[in-house]
Protein backbone atom coordinates (compact mmCIF):
# COMPACT_ATOMS: atom_id res chain seq x y z
CA UNK A 1 0.00 0.00 0.00
CA UNK A 2 1.78 3.11 -1.07
CA UNK A 3 0.37 6.49 0.28
CA UNK A 4 1.42 9.88 -1.59
CA UNK A 5 3.33 12.00 -0.34
CA UNK A 6 1.36 15.70 1.43
CA UNK A 7 2.41 19.25 0.96
CA UNK A 8 1.93 21.03 3.34
CA UNK A 9 3.74 23.28 5.86
CA UNK A 10 4.65 22.25 9.49
CA UNK A 11 2.35 22.79 12.48
CA UNK A 12 -1.71 22.21 12.63
CA UNK A 13 -1.88 22.86 8.97
CA UNK A 14 -0.38 19.66 8.81
CA UNK A 15 -2.17 17.38 11.63
CA UNK A 16 -5.46 18.65 9.59
CA UNK A 17 -4.23 17.33 6.19
CA UNK A 18 -2.63 14.17 7.69
CA UNK A 19 -5.84 13.56 9.19
CA UNK A 20 -8.04 14.18 6.15
CA UNK A 21 -5.92 12.41 3.95
CA UNK A 22 -5.48 8.94 6.04
CA UNK A 23 -9.67 9.38 6.68
CA UNK A 24 -10.45 9.96 3.26
CA UNK A 25 -7.84 6.63 2.15
CA UNK A 26 -9.96 4.56 5.03
CA UNK A 27 -13.33 5.97 3.81
CA UNK A 28 -12.38 5.14 0.14
CA UNK A 29 -11.47 1.59 0.83
CA UNK A 30 -7.64 2.15 -0.24
CA UNK A 31 -6.21 1.51 3.61
CA UNK A 32 -8.54 -2.06 4.03
CA UNK A 33 -10.35 -2.56 7.72
CA UNK A 34 -7.54 -4.65 9.12
CA UNK A 35 -4.43 -3.19 7.35
CA UNK A 36 -1.69 -2.59 9.96
CA UNK A 37 0.25 1.04 9.59
CA UNK A 38 3.86 1.33 11.01
CA UNK A 39 4.25 5.23 11.83
CA UNK A 40 7.61 5.03 10.55
CA UNK A 41 6.38 4.13 7.18
CA UNK A 42 3.95 6.42 6.95
CA UNK A 43 5.93 9.00 7.85
CA UNK A 44 7.95 8.01 5.25
CA UNK A 45 5.48 7.65 2.54
CA UNK A 46 3.79 11.22 3.40
CA UNK A 47 6.99 13.33 4.11
CA UNK A 48 5.75 14.73 7.53
CA UNK A 49 7.59 14.60 10.78
CA UNK A 50 6.57 11.88 13.52
CA UNK A 51 4.48 14.81 15.52
CA UNK A 52 1.79 15.74 13.15
CA UNK A 53 1.59 12.21 12.10
CA UNK A 54 0.71 10.54 15.88
CA UNK A 55 -1.91 13.80 16.66
CA UNK A 56 -3.53 12.81 13.40
CA UNK A 57 -3.93 9.23 14.61
CA UNK A 58 -5.26 10.24 17.76
CA UNK A 59 -7.90 11.99 16.13
CA UNK A 60 -8.89 8.83 13.87
CA UNK A 61 -8.85 7.02 16.97
CA UNK A 62 -11.53 8.96 18.36
CA UNK A 63 -13.15 8.43 15.33
CA UNK A 64 -12.85 4.96 15.36
CA UNK A 65 -11.22 4.02 12.12
CA UNK A 66 -7.95 2.70 13.92
CA UNK A 67 -7.06 1.43 16.78
CA UNK A 68 -3.80 1.38 18.55
CA UNK A 69 -1.41 -1.37 18.03
CA UNK A 70 2.19 -2.52 19.80
CA UNK A 71 5.46 -0.86 18.28
CA UNK A 72 4.31 2.24 17.26
CA UNK A 73 1.70 0.15 15.20
CA UNK A 74 -1.93 1.37 14.27
CA UNK A 75 -4.77 -0.96 12.60
CA UNK A 76 -7.87 0.04 10.87
CA UNK A 77 -10.37 -1.04 12.87
CA UNK A 78 -12.68 -3.52 11.42
CA UNK A 79 -16.64 -2.92 10.32
CA UNK A 80 -18.07 -2.54 13.79
CA UNK A 81 -21.48 -3.91 12.77
CA UNK A 82 -22.68 -3.41 16.54
CA UNK A 83 -21.41 0.20 16.36
CA UNK A 84 -23.09 0.49 13.05
CA UNK A 85 -26.92 -1.05 14.83
CA UNK A 86 -26.06 1.41 17.58
CA UNK A 87 -25.41 4.49 15.37
CA UNK A 88 -28.54 4.25 13.19
CA UNK A 89 -31.15 2.78 15.83
CA UNK A 90 -30.25 6.26 17.53
CA UNK A 91 -30.45 8.33 14.01
CA UNK A 92 -33.43 6.96 13.51
CA UNK A 93 -34.82 7.84 16.78
CA UNK A 94 -33.24 11.45 17.41
CA UNK A 95 -33.76 12.25 13.57
CA UNK A 96 -37.27 11.44 13.74
CA UNK A 97 -37.78 13.44 16.70
CA UNK A 98 -36.00 16.76 15.24
CA UNK A 99 -37.72 16.43 12.08
CA UNK A 100 -41.38 16.38 13.69
CA UNK A 101 -39.91 19.40 15.72
CA UNK A 102 -38.75 21.19 12.50
CA UNK A 103 -41.76 20.31 9.73
CA UNK A 104 -44.00 22.94 11.40
CA UNK A 105 -41.10 25.67 11.14
CA UNK A 106 -39.67 25.30 8.09
CA UNK A 107 -39.43 28.84 6.34
CA UNK A 108 -39.57 29.03 2.21
CA UNK A 109 -35.84 29.87 2.34
CA UNK A 110 -35.50 27.05 4.45
CA UNK A 111 -37.60 24.36 1.72
CA UNK A 112 -35.42 25.99 -1.14
CA UNK A 113 -32.00 24.94 0.70
CA UNK A 114 -33.65 21.36 0.86
CA UNK A 115 -34.31 21.39 -2.61
CA UNK A 116 -30.75 22.76 -3.21
CA UNK A 117 -29.37 19.81 -1.44
CA UNK A 118 -31.13 17.49 -3.67
CA UNK A 119 -30.36 19.26 -6.77
CA UNK A 120 -26.39 19.38 -5.52
CA UNK A 121 -26.53 15.54 -4.58
CA UNK A 122 -28.04 14.83 -8.25
CA UNK A 123 -25.47 16.81 -10.06
CA UNK A 124 -22.91 14.68 -8.21
CA UNK A 125 -24.10 11.58 -8.71
CA UNK A 126 -24.18 12.03 -12.86
CA UNK A 127 -20.34 12.98 -11.92
CA UNK A 128 -20.36 9.58 -9.74
CA UNK A 129 -18.71 12.41 -7.42
CA UNK A 130 -18.86 10.55 -4.29
CA UNK A 131 -17.13 13.47 -1.73
CA UNK A 132 -19.63 16.05 -3.41
CA UNK A 133 -22.47 13.73 -2.98
CA UNK A 134 -21.82 13.01 0.86
CA UNK A 135 -21.69 16.99 0.97
CA UNK A 136 -25.67 17.36 -0.03
CA UNK A 137 -26.11 14.70 1.80
CA UNK A 138 -25.42 15.76 4.61
CA UNK A 139 -26.49 19.14 4.01
CA UNK A 140 -29.89 17.58 3.46
CA UNK A 141 -30.05 16.21 6.79
CA UNK A 142 -29.07 18.86 8.75
CA UNK A 143 -32.12 20.75 7.06
CA UNK A 144 -34.02 18.29 7.97
CA UNK A 145 -33.09 18.72 11.60
CA UNK A 146 -32.58 22.69 11.59
CA UNK A 147 -35.26 23.50 14.21
CA UNK A 148 -34.54 21.36 17.00
CA UNK A 149 -32.23 22.20 19.73
CA UNK A 150 -28.76 22.95 19.53
CA UNK A 151 -28.14 19.57 21.59
CA UNK A 152 -29.84 17.30 19.87
CA UNK A 153 -28.61 19.00 16.19
CA UNK A 154 -24.74 18.42 17.84
CA UNK A 155 -25.50 14.67 18.60
CA UNK A 156 -27.02 14.45 15.21
CA UNK A 157 -24.09 15.91 13.63
CA UNK A 158 -21.94 13.31 15.36
CA UNK A 159 -23.59 10.46 14.80
CA UNK A 160 -24.01 11.60 10.35
CA UNK A 161 -20.07 12.02 11.04
CA UNK A 162 -19.84 8.64 12.93
CA UNK A 163 -22.09 6.52 9.99
CA UNK A 164 -19.94 8.04 6.70
CA UNK A 165 -18.01 5.02 6.83
CA UNK A 166 -21.35 2.53 6.36
CA UNK A 167 -23.08 5.08 3.64
CA UNK A 168 -19.28 4.95 1.29
CA UNK A 169 -20.06 0.80 1.72
CA UNK A 170 -23.51 0.83 0.58
CA UNK A 171 -22.62 3.71 -2.26
CA UNK A 172 -19.62 1.45 -3.04
CA UNK A 173 -21.17 -1.83 -3.40
CA UNK A 174 -24.68 -1.38 -3.47
CA UNK A 175 -25.79 -0.79 -7.95
CA UNK A 176 -27.88 1.88 -8.00
CA UNK A 177 -27.68 2.80 -4.50
CA UNK A 178 -27.61 6.92 -5.25
CA UNK A 179 -30.75 6.53 -7.31
CA UNK A 180 -32.86 4.77 -4.49
CA UNK A 181 -31.11 7.62 -1.83
CA UNK A 182 -32.41 10.24 -4.23
CA UNK A 183 -35.72 8.77 -4.66
CA UNK A 184 -36.24 8.54 -0.78
CA UNK A 185 -34.82 11.95 -0.16
CA UNK A 186 -37.36 13.24 -2.82
CA UNK A 187 -40.04 11.71 -1.22
CA UNK A 188 -38.80 13.25 2.24
CA UNK A 189 -38.63 16.11 1.08
CA UNK A 190 -42.10 16.67 -1.00
CA UNK A 191 -43.53 15.12 2.49
CA UNK A 192 -41.99 18.30 4.31
CA UNK A 193 -42.97 20.67 1.36
CA UNK A 194 -46.66 19.72 2.40
CA UNK A 195 -46.29 19.50 5.70
CA UNK A 196 -47.29 16.08 5.97
CA UNK A 197 -45.37 14.94 9.29
CA UNK A 198 -46.32 11.55 9.82
CA UNK A 199 -45.01 10.62 6.31
CA UNK A 200 -42.32 12.69 6.39
CA UNK A 201 -41.17 10.98 9.46
CA UNK A 202 -42.15 7.52 8.49
CA UNK A 203 -40.13 7.56 5.09
CA UNK A 204 -36.62 9.56 7.16
CA UNK A 205 -37.03 6.44 9.31
CA UNK A 206 -37.10 3.92 6.52
CA UNK A 207 -34.64 5.66 4.67
CA UNK A 208 -31.52 5.12 8.02
CA UNK A 209 -32.86 2.02 8.48
CA UNK A 210 -32.77 1.49 4.62
CA UNK A 211 -29.21 2.16 5.01
CA UNK A 212 -28.26 0.12 8.04
CA UNK A 213 -30.36 -3.44 6.85
CA UNK A 214 -28.31 -3.23 3.52
CA UNK A 215 -24.64 -2.86 4.95
CA UNK A 216 -25.48 -5.52 6.79
CA UNK A 217 -26.57 -7.54 5.13
CA UNK A 218 -23.96 -7.23 2.58
CA UNK A 219 -21.34 -7.21 4.99
CA UNK A 220 -22.78 -10.27 7.71
CA UNK A 221 -26.26 -11.43 6.58
CA UNK A 222 -26.51 -13.41 9.47
CA UNK A 223 -26.44 -10.64 11.83
CA UNK A 224 -29.96 -9.81 13.10
CA UNK A 225 -29.88 -5.94 13.94
CA UNK A 226 -32.21 -5.92 16.57
CA UNK A 227 -31.81 -2.21 17.41
CA UNK A 228 -32.00 -0.70 14.07
CA UNK A 229 -35.39 -2.74 13.70
CA UNK A 230 -37.13 -2.01 16.83
CA UNK A 231 -36.07 1.67 16.65
CA UNK A 232 -38.16 1.77 13.34
CA UNK A 233 -41.20 0.33 14.56
CA UNK A 234 -41.28 2.38 17.40
CA UNK A 235 -41.25 5.32 14.81
CA UNK A 236 -43.50 4.24 12.27
CA UNK A 237 -45.51 2.05 14.75
CA UNK A 238 -45.22 -0.77 12.82
CA UNK A 239 -42.35 -3.40 11.32
CA UNK A 240 -41.25 -2.29 7.87
CA UNK A 241 -38.85 -4.29 5.66
CA UNK A 242 -36.98 -1.41 4.43
CA UNK A 243 -37.37 -2.86 1.00
CA UNK A 244 -41.42 -2.48 0.92
CA UNK A 245 -42.75 0.42 -1.00
CA UNK A 246 -45.28 2.43 0.94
Amino acid sequence: MQLKPIGAAEGRIVIAHVHEYLRRQILEGTMPPGAVLSQVQLAQQLGVSRTPLREALRLLQEERLVVAEHNHRVRVAGINLEELESLYASRIMLESLALALTIPRLSQSELAALAQALDDMAAANSRRDTDAWEQGNRQFHALLAIHAEERIRQTIQRSIDASERYRRIKLQTIPHAREVAEAEHTAIFAACRERNLDAAVELLARHLARTALTVVAQVAPEYEPTAVRTALKLVTGKAHHPGQSK
